[in-house]
């Protein structure tokens, strides 16, 4: 019987797969960003990423250069967000299908899953501010305003968002984002965000209430948030290297957490790698500090414009003390975009652990098939 799980899982792995060859992620992810040598505000109205597209790239740059049909005229004529003079709208929609080994000791191991629905609102209140809100699945929401300044290098931003802190990948399962609490709905925190973007450099540094998924703080310790890349480039190849950081002291009956580490990318002939690895630092309630590893890759080839293949690798130590208890992840897939409102993904992975200690368990394989639409 498990013999037979197994295979059917596998031929359904094999059929997502061959169905999505011809045509599939998500925009505006980070390696759009290298493969551009922009920051996220090129594509977002968030300007540290992630979210509500710009009308800039709804409107030209998805259309005519992500997507694997480039629109035409009478196309590109009926792509318009804004439903106002200052007013836009914009969408997100997932939803997956999803197997896995009965090995996996999850509660879902095969089945249908709605992982997305946002509604972005964007009101650009003056030439200098815009007030924006993402209402998702859940208690899933943004709500801020931002403030820009010297033609657009600089800004302030005020309200909910999700903190920038390395690569904001849009897999949330990746390891960097998920073990270090960048996974929804409880990965939004109220506060405030300064930001730079002058030409090579990107920083943001923001002061939060460390309190992700709430309103309000409950320790009486505010948490501090640090971005830094630095573009760079020579020849064919287009590099970053960056820095991040966060610090949330130990208070009124909460444990305390430090991270912080390293993230780049490089970028040449359709092929583009991005990484990132941090350190992990809690302070547990009367018990020593425990240091842990998180490390996640993503490495794609651009086959042709609106496909790419995609390969990943994730790694997690939760103490790097002991000798065991490591959990590792890689995978491989497929990724399209047939229009600029529609991408098509089938990824497999497979995840193993080391024997003995907190993540002890089995090894199992999974397999994803995405549908998303976006506007």
């Amino acid at each position: 019987m498990k013999r037979t799980r197994r295979v059917r899982t596998f031929g359904l792995l094999a059929l997502a797969g061959l169905s999505a060859v011809g045509a599939l992620q998500a925009l505006a992810l980070p390696r759009y960003s290298a493969r551009y040598e922009q920051n996220c505000s090129l594509c977002h109205v968030n300007p540290s990423g992630g979210g509500m597209r710009t009308g800039y790239a709804s409107q030209e740059l998805v259309p005519k250069e992500f997507a694997w049909s480039p629109a035409t005229p009478a196309m590109l004529a009926d792509i318009d967000p804004k439903i106002g003079k200052r007013l836009a709208i914009g969408t997100d929609f997932r939803e997956i299908y999803y197997a896995a080994d009965p090995s996996a000791g999850q509660a879902v191991q095969q089945g249908f899953f709605q992982m997305q629905g946002d509604v972005y609102l964007s009101f650009q209140l003056d030439s200098a501010f815009t007030l924006y809100y993402n209402r998702g699945l859940t208690n899933t929401y943004e709500l801020f305003g931002i403030a820009h300044w010297h033609s657009g290098d600089g800004y302030i931003k005020a309200g909910r968002f999700v903190p920038s802190y390395g690569w904001r990948f849009d897999d949330h399962t990746m390891y960097v984002r998920s073990e270090q609490g960048f996974f929804p709905p409880a990965f939004t925190d109220v506060g405030l965000e300064l930001g730079f973007q002058p030409k090579r450099l990107d920083l943001q540094v923001a002061i939060l209430n460390g309190n992700r998924g709430s309103t309000s703080d409950n320790d009486r310790q505010l948490a501090a948030a640090l971005n830094v890349t630095y573009r760079l480039h020579a020849g064919p190849l287009a590099a970053a290297v960056g820095a991040e950081g966060f610090t949330h002291p130990s208070g009124q009956g909460t444990e305390g957490q430090d991270s912080g580490g390293a993230h780049g990318y490089l970028s040449a002939w359709n092929v583009t790698w991005l990484g990132q690895a941090d350190l992990i630092q809690t302070q547990p309630l009367g018990s020593p500090t425990i240091t842990g590893l998180v490390t996640s890759h993503e490495l794609t080839w651009l086959a042709h414009q609106g496909l790419e293949l995609m390969g990943t690798y994730d790694f997690f130590d939760p103490d790097r003390d002991l000798k065991s208890g490591a959990r590792s992840r890689w995978g491989g897939g497929v990724t399209a975009m047939p229009r600029s409102f529609l991408v098509l993904q089938a990824l497999y992975r497979r995840t193993t652990f080391d024997s003995g200690s907190a993540l002890s368990g089995s090894d199992f394989n999974e397999g994803v098939f995405q549908i998303h639409f976006i506007y």
